[in-house]
């Protein structure tokens, strides 16, 4: 018997005018389970499509975006903006230093930006200290996929996992080593894992 996809639909349109909630407490001893919140306001445009077309659609925008900003962090979060319709085009700017932070080898690019769409997502526009903060347990979500996958949330450790080579990489220099050896033609398989990530995470939980 023939079963329809589940397809994913924006909350907004029910609920972005609604009192914030929170459904129930959560765990975050694997960081699997978290508290599932409302949606940012800006995210209503988003059109109902299954999760493989979501990522088929993410798939298609990763080596374009690569090509415009030359950067992972640029790239995976121009994506994310584009796909879930985030509003966002100034951070995508403000990424470019972003890769390894300021290109010492440390936090993946994809990492950042995908921690940043995922807090536009799920943080409520308030002032007030007592507001929670639901980013929390997606963001943990997300890095312990990552880790799970890459072994380490570090640009020089995922390198090193993807490309199966030791580099030193400290400082902008050694990028251009890395470009030269090639092992930057890994990180758009990178990118992309990044983001199917992040997308589940985002749809999984509204």
């Amino acid at each position: 018997m023939e079963t329809k996809q589940k397809r994913f639909k924006s909350p907004c349109k029910n609920n972005c005018n609604r009192r914030l909630f929170i459904l129930k407490g959560s765990q975050l001893a694997a960081g699997i389970t978290f508290i599932p919140g409302i949606l940012n306001s800006s995210f209503t445009n988003f059109q109902q499509q299954t999760k493989e077309e979501i990522h088929q659609k993410l798939d298609e925008l990763v080596y374009k975006n690569f090509q415009v900003y030359g950067t992972c962090s640029q790239a995976t979060f121009s994506t994310l903006n584009e796909v879930f319709d985030l509003n966002a085009e100034n951070i995508t700017k403000a990424l470019a230093s972003f890769p390894g932070i300021a290109m010492r080898g440390e936090t993946c690019g994809a990492v950042s930006a995908c921690l940043l769409g995922i807090a536009l997502v799920y943080e409520k526009e308030s002032e007030s200290k007592e507001r929670p903060k639901l980013s929390d347990s997606p963001s943990m979500n997300f890095c312990t996929r990552f880790e799970n996958e890459y072994g380490s949330t570090r640009c020089r450790d995922v390198i090193r996992k993807v490309s199966k080579k030791e580099y030193q990489i400290t400082k902008p220099e050694d990028y251009v080593i890395l470009a030269q050896d090639g092992a930057l033609n890994n990180c758009p398989e990178v990118v992309k894992k990044a983001l199917h990530f992040a997308a589940d995470i985002i749809m999984e939980n509204v």
